[in-house]
């Protein structure tokens, strides 16, 4: 960028004059030194850290980044700290007490690396480190349904045997054991339901969702009481209902149903299609905050 000097200024009073154009002639140079300063710098100057420079591990402190806004390649990090294997990092740093940084996944959804895409950011506060990663874009959905019938024993809480895939977006639903595994710390929406073939009886139906083993929420529940009890006239209900789950990577989520009913002749989770009989997960936050 060129800078023009403004035209001399004259007046019959010299020294006046002259005072005012050395004041003019210096902030002329002083721009012109300005300017060519930024037509050296490069985005990869300013910006892009590399070598020893780029920060592979994600435990290294806050302190150690530089301030402003700066660009990291990450490779092979997924054992130290970053949310994925490949990816790179904004980090936008005014001093020690206001700093985010940005991890963007790597984008390739080919084959395996499909769960490579996704934005998470943290904050550093000198006083208590680095925050947990928080979740932005990129999140799972998991639906499965069920196979053949399933024989519910009366009196007890039984696990619903969910073992087909509809849509599983990042592989964390483990069919051998019936279970959705939490990839990471985050909060996960889940809607069930389960479709039972019953009968003119009473009974109680509850369905629930389970956490690593214990009961976490009732999601639904029934109770008939027919005028006429009988053995032979079917009466056949479904059970649907939604929870927010809180959850820590490598939490499991189960779907639990209970059958108490009057009566010897069993009661089944019918085989019907996914629209009746469904197990539906869909990763909606990426903090697990403290309980009170």
């Amino acid at each position: 960028m060129d800078i023009k000097s403004p035209l001399p200024f004259e007046t019959s009073d010299k020294a006046h004059a002259n005072l005012f154009n050395r004041m003019v002639n210096t902030l002329v140079e002083n721009d012109n030194a300005l300017s060519q300063q930024i037509a050296g710098i490069t985005n990869e100057n300013l910006f892009i850290l590399t070598g020893d420079q780029a920060i592979q591990d994600a435990s290294v402190s806050g302190e150690e980044y530089p301030i402003g806004i700066t660009l990291m390649a990450i490779t092979e990090s997924n054992d130290t700290g970053y949310p994925t294997r490949y990816g790179f990092v904004k980090n936008e740093k005014i001093n020690e007490y206001r700093f985010v940084q940005y991890y963007y996944g790597n984008g390739n959804e080919a084959g395996s690396y499909f769960t490579s895409t996704g934005i998470w950011f943290r904050q550093w506060y000198i006083a208590s480190g680095w925050t947990e990663w928080h979740k932005i874009s990129g999140f799972l959905h998991t639906n499965i349904g069920t196979t053949g019938k399933q024989l519910l024993t009366k009196g007890e809480y039984q696990k619903v045997l969910f073992n087909r895939k509809i849509k599983d977006s990042h592989n964390n639903f483990d069919i051998n054991n019936n279970r959705f595994i939490c990839p990471e710390n985050g909060m996960y929406l889940v809607n069930a339901g389960v479709y039972i073939e019953s009968f003119q009886r009473y009974a109680n139906f509850e369905l629930s969702i389970y956490l690593n083993g214990k009961r976490y929420k009732n999601i639904a529940q029934q109770r008939q009481s027919p005028v006429s009890p009988s053995d032979t006239l079917s009466f056949s209900l479904g059970l649907y209902g939604a929870a927010n789950v809180p959850a820590n990577k490598g939490d499991y989520l189960e779907m639990y149903l209970y059958v108490g009913y009057d009566g010897d002749v069993s009661r089944y989770v019918s085989d019907n299609s996914g629209w009746y009989n469904y197990f539906d997960i869909t990763e909606i936050g990426g903090r697990n905050f403290p309980r009170v």
